[in-house]
């Protein structure tokens, strides 16, 4: 199995981009991204199970905490995953007021972060 190279996420000027190759998709800005996904940090939840996993290291509540923007400027998307944006239109907007897309892009990250990385659970 080889892996299909993915996406990686550039800021500029307070714009996220999605970028591989020649092919740079705008995603939307970041201050949207970060009231879409409810605030500057983010936190995920685990169950005691798996917060016992020696390396995950969890707060006492067996949650992580993180900064929005610094996991939105790190995290590498795939080929499907830009498919999926690209068909949502930047310049239509959502009955709450932002891009589309970039309601998707937060709606599908979100996901994968609560997914804990598995898409299938």
């Amino acid at each position: 199995m080889t892996d299909r190279p993915r996406y990686e996420p550039r800021i500029d000027d307070g714009t996220l981009y999605l970028e591989r190759d020649d092919h740079s998709l705008e995603i939307g800005s970041m201050d949207h991204i970060v009231e879409l996904a409810g605030g500057e940090t983010y936190t995920i939840e685990y169950t005691d199970e798996q917060s016992a996993a020696a390396w995950l290291d969890t707060d006492d509540e067996n949650a992580i905490t993180f900064e929005v923007r610094e996991v939105v400027g790190r995290l590498p998307h795939t080929p499907d995953l830009v498919t999926n944006l690209e068909n949502a239109p930047l310049e239509e907007t959502t009955d709450d007021g932002y891009p589309k897309r970039t309601s998707l892009f937060v709606d599908l990250f979100t996901e994968i972060l609560d997914s804990k990385g598995n898409l299938e659970a």
